[in-house]
C-alpha cells in the first residue's frame, strides 16, 4: 500500500508530516485530509488563527505533491453564500462606524473618570514625605 504524506500549509509556511498514512489510493488520502479539516479547523481557530488560511498538500513517498486540500473547501461546504446587495452592505457599515464611534466616547468618558479617581486616590496612597 504507498503512503501518503498530509503536509499542512498555512501563512507561516509548512508543517512537514513525517510519519504519513499507508492508505489505498489518493482518493482515499483526499478523504482522510477532508475528515481531518474541521477537526483541525477548530484546533486552530481555538488559538485564535483563521483556519481558512490553512491546508493539506497531499504528497507521496518521494515529496511529489499529488493535491492540495484547502481548509476553505471543506469548511464552507454547505453553506450557502449570498452576496448582499450593495446599499445593504454600505447601511451595516455606516451602523457598524456609528456603533464604534460611540464606543470611543464611551471610552474616552471612563478614562476621563478614570484619571479623575486616581487624582484623588494616589495623594492618599502615596503621601509625600
Amino acid at each position: 500500500m504507498p503512503k501518503f504524506y498530509f503536509h499542512l500549509r498555512g501563512p507561516d509556511g509548512l508543517d512537514h508530516d513525517d510519519e504519513g498514512l499507508d492508505l489505498a489510493s489518493v482518493e482515499a488520502a483526499y478523504l482522510e485530509a477532508f475528515k481531518a479539516v474541521p477537526g483541525m479547523g477548530s484546533d486552530l481557530a481555538s488559538t485564535a488563527k483563521n483556519p481558512i488560511r490553512y491546508g493539506f498538500e497531499i504528497t507521496d513517498a518521494h515529496g511529489t505533491v499529488l493535491m492540495a486540500v484547502p481548509f476553505a473547501e471543506v469548511l464552507d461546504r454547505g453553506q450557502k453564500r449570498t452576496k448582499q446587495p450593495a446599499k445593504l452592505q454600505l447601511h451595516k457599515g455606516r451602523a457598524e462606524m456609528r456603533r464604534t464611534a460611540g464606543l470611543i466616547v464611551e471610552l474616552r468618558e471612563a478614562h476621563a473618570k478614570l484619571n479623575v479617581t486616581l487624582a484623588v486616590t494616589l495623594p492618599r496612597v502615596c503621601p509625600r514625605s
